[in-house]
């Protein structure tokens, strides 16, 4: 996926969706990193706890979509 490229990644919607300890804490949208299929954006990790992280892509015009989680922890 890149800017004008077959999967135009201006055309995708990209955003990391946050759950810390199980409830969703904020949605962060992803920009396009310079390398294709990469995004990035910030997460400021300022509690203790379990963060999961829902990472998805969606383009609106065709319904092409896909996800991937993580989680980790923090602690003191």
């Amino acid at each position: 996926m890149t800017p004008g490229g077959l999967w135009d990644a201006n055309k995708y919607e990209v955003r990391a969706i946050v759950k810390h300890n199980g409830v969703v804490s904020s949605t962060i949208p992803l920009a396009f990193a310079s390398k294709a299929s990469t995004f990035d954006g910030t997460l400021e990790v300022t509690k203790e706890g379990i963060y999961e992280l829902t990472v998805y892509s969606f383009d609106p015009a065709t319904g092409n979509s896909g996800l991937d989680k993580t989680t980790f922890m923090v602690t003191k």
